[in-house]
């Protein structure tokens, strides 16, 4: 396991009272958690990636080990660090830690690589957790696309639970599988679905518009993008969405 403690720097990374005076001297994994807890809570990641990398160097055979790798691992990843963070990730799984954020913080780091034969089951393990998991539908529809298996995304998305939940992005997704596997009135089926559930989105109208237009309904393409552009200035901050 390779593990990277920076020193914690007073400048950047300035612990409350009650913690600073139990880092005298020799501090235990314990109170460096805390004060990586306290960091983290504060949302000053590189602080808490120190302050967990600090623990695990000091006590690396420590009761909540698996956690504490975790933390570090998240931290890292939080603070931009995500080639860093990846290995840490994947140790704190190997350990054993099991918990949805666990899978949802790794494979969007791997996705971020571009490595998306490790990324998709970690996002199916975050499924495990939450069927519903918008992030991981999203991002698992995305990636099966990019791979070339429209049926897959098929497979994880058009079910009847799913139906009257499905994101924007989750909609045009299955929307460009059907797509790809030639079956347009499926795509615009979900695409329609898709823009009632989600009528702010422009994409999606765009999208639809265009499975119209190739069916040579462009009065229809043309109503749909003409909704779609005023609800667009109506609501100025779904622009793009």
């Amino acid at each position: 396991m390779l593990l990277i403690a920076r020193p914690l720097t007073a400048q950047t990374c300035t612990p409350p009272d009650d913690i600073k005076a139990k880092l005298h001297d020799k501090p235990t994994a314990a109170v460096l958690n805390d004060l990586g807890l306290w960091f983290a809570e504060r949302q000053q990641y590189a602080c808490a990636a120190n302050a967990f990398g600090s623990s695990l160097q000091t006590d690396a055979q420590q009761p909540d080990l698996p956690h504490v790798v975790f933390e570090f691992g998240a931290s890292l990843y939080l603070s931009g660090d995500t080639r860093e963070a990846i290995p840490s990730l994947q140790e704190s799984e190997r350990l054993g830690y099991r918990d949805s954020k666990l899978h949802v913080i790794l494979a969007t780091a791997l996705d971020s690589t571009r490595d998306l034969a490790s990324a998709e089951p970690e996002w199916r393990k975050a499924l495990d957790f939450d069927p519903d998991n918008t992030t991981a539908l999203d991002a698992l529809s995305g990636d099966l696309l990019s791979d070339g298996d429209p049926k897959a995304v098929i497979d994880l998305l058009d079910t009847p639970r799913l139906k009257a939940w499905r994101s924007a992005q989750q909609a045009m997704n299955l929307g460009t599988a059907y797509s790809k596997s030639n079956k347009p009135d499926e795509a615009l089926r979900v695409l329609e679905d898709g823009l009632n559930t989600n009528p702010d989105s422009y994409d999606l109208a765009e999208q639809l518009a265009g499975v119209l237009t190739q069916q040579g309904r462009n009065d229809e393409a043309s109503m749909v993008l003409k909704l779609a552009s005023e609800r667009r200035r109506q609501n100025p901050s779904q622009a793009g969405k």
